[in-house]
């Protein structure tokens, strides 16, 4: 049950990297420019963590939002 969750899940997965240090927001501290990250984006929304799979809590962002200080890099 867990693989199939997994195959799920990793059809939305993203890379991508920061294009300007988002300033003025505490939910997106850490995330550094010209740096790559891993995500999520689905149904108009991105899930971005500064270090994904390993404990950090994830942010759940609007398109636009995530669009303003980031890039995607590259989409399953």
């Amino acid at each position: 049950m867990v693989r199939k969750y997994n195959r799920v899940m990793d059809k939305f997965k993203i890379s991508f990297r920061c294009s300007k240090e988002p300033q003025g927001t505490v939910d997106l501290f850490g995330f550094e420019p010209d740096k790559a990250y891993t995500g999520r984006a689905y149904n108009g929304l991105c899930e971005v963590s500064t270090d994904w799979g390993r404990g950090k809590p994830t942010i759940l962002l609007d398109r636009k939002i995530f669009d303003r200080y980031f890039e995607v890099v590259g989409e399953n």
